[in-house]
């Protein structure tokens, strides 16, 4: 009975934490999506500037369309962004599907990207082309990736880089996250994943954990 209740209350910790998580992915995406739309006013009130300065504006086209395109850019990314997150919503749905890791990993690279460049540290992508989908548990996979980008992050010294490369292996896709960097003091190269995450990861992924002098693979099966 005792066991039992432990494990439920690990269950609730764990699910507050990818809470947590999701969280964490709406504040940062929130944030963006405000400073495009305050690059949009100011670049909407620029060109209303210009025109009633103006009274002949005729050699300031350039400068319209440059404005505009800086405006485009912004809806663009805008667009993009709330795309992410519509995707990153749904893999909630379902506890098991077929993905596209190298989707999945852009998604999230989007959504957290402002953190890392907060911290001045570069997130590197090395995917393998025309990779297959996996059969796995697809936002489980995303909250055990973050939970160790934003380990490493908090590690690492600025200036550092985080290299994600995806690949085949056998009947499996592998992902290996390895960093290039200066530790910041007193941290411990060492550390990884929490322990009761990656043994929360295990029992709702359909694939495999490893670690190793501050690197982590994890290989998912091939969707057949």
């Amino acid at each position: 009975m005792m066991e039992g209740s432990m494990e439920h209350k690990s269950e609730e910790n764990l699910r507050l934490l990818q809470l947590e998580f999701v969280g964490k992915i709406l504040a940062g995406f929130t944030h963006d999506i405000k400073n495009y739309i305050a690059i949009i006013k100011e670049s909407a009130g620029l060109i209303e500037d210009i025109i009633k300065i103006e009274k002949t504006p005729k050699n300031k086209s350039e400068q319209y369309i440059e404005i505009i395109r800086s405006i485009e850019e912004q809806i663009q990314k805008t667009n993009d962004l709330f795309r992410y997150l519509n995707r990153f919503a749904h893999r909630m749905d379902t506890q098991l599907a077929a993905f596209n890791i190298n989707e999945s990993l852009e998604e999230l690279f989007a959504l957290i990207q402002r953190v890392a460049n907060q911290k001045k540290i570069t997130l590197a992508r090395d995917f393998q082309r025309d990779i297959p989908s996996v059969y796995s548990n697809p936002s489980i996979f995303q909250f055990l990736i973050f939970s160790f980008l934003e380990e490493r992050m908090t590690n690492l010294d600025k200036n550092s880089i985080i290299t994600v490369k995806t690949g085949i292996k056998g009947s499996s896709v592998g992902v290996n996250i390895s960093s290039e960097g200066v530790l910041r003091v007193g941290q411990d190269v060492q550390a990884m994943i929490p322990p009761e995450i990656r043994t929360f990861a295990l029992q709702k992924l359909t694939g495999d954990i490893s670690e190793s002098n501050g690197n982590i693979l994890i290989t998912l099966p091939v969707s057949r």
